[in-house]
């Protein structure tokens, strides 16, 4: 949200009053059997709380968002190669009176946005398993976890989803109050309009992957809190990833 004002004001609205109630607004009929239905289950076990869970989690969640994070760095380097999402190149045939098509860069930003969903959704879906097997408490939260996973996942898919179209707006507005004296290479300079553009770009990816990892890093402050008896350390663990 910050980072969405602080490139368009107009892009993002205050916050909802009541956050309870803005989020019984997402949940339908439905959801709210299968909430009630996680909030009443008792797990049985057995159960196995070993020592080294929290590292476990913890180590597969930095794997995970260094890879994610690697793949990113790699598109924005520039790199060639199979497993390489490509920067959308500057066409040889660029004119300076006509704005380039941002087709490719909504192309671009949803390929990658389709790379975090596919490794995190997998890892949420092992965070779980391992909080099945430590208690009885940390059971019950996982089956929690899951029920808002696929209650929230319309509401997350819309708002995320809309983000292209937001980038789409910045393009545009960066075009429009860009020196017009520039050339075609004086837009890749750093302080060229198409420059700017892709950093902005680079870090809303990056923002977009801090924000779609909070229910992981919930999952392991929940996980660290029962291994441990002591009082909530999301902090420290956000630090740390």
């Amino acid at each position: 949200m910050t980072l969405l004002t602080q490139l368009d004001r107009k892009a993002a609205r205050d916050s909802h009053g009541d956050f309870a109630e803005r989020l019984g607004r997402l949940f339908d009929l439905s959801d709210a059997i299968s909430l009630d239905g996680a909030n009443q289950y008792r797990p049985k076990g057995p159960f196995e709380a070993r020592p080294d869970a929290t590292e476990r989690l913890q180590a597969d969640l930095l794997k995970t968002r260094d890879t994610l994070l690697a793949h990113l760095s790699r598109s924005f380097a520039g790199e060639k190669a199979a497993s390489v999402i490509p920067l959308p190149p500057l066409k040889d045939d660029a004119q300076t009176d006509k704005r380039p098509t941002f087709g490719a860069y909504e192309r671009f930003y949803q390929a990658h946005q389709r790379q975090m969903i596919a490794g995190l959704s997998n890892l949420r879906q092992r965070s779980r398993r391992i909080l099945i097997g430590h208690s009885q408490a940390m059971a019950r939260l996982a089956e929690l976890d899951a029920v808002f996973e696929q209650s929230l996942s319309g509401y997350v898919r819309h708002c995320f989803g809309a983000l292209p179209g937001f980038l789409e707006k910045r393009y545009r507005t960066l075009w429009d109050t860009r020196d017009p004296f520039h050339t075609v290479e004086d837009w890749l300079a750093p302080q060229g309009w198409l420059s700017q553009f892709r950093r902005e770009l680079q870090l809303l990816l990056l923002a977009e992957l801090d924000a779609r990892q909070e229910p992981i890093l919930g999952l392991l402050d929940a996980l660290v809190a029962d291994a441990t008896g002591n009082q909530s350390t999301h902090n420290e663990v956000s630090k740390t990833v």
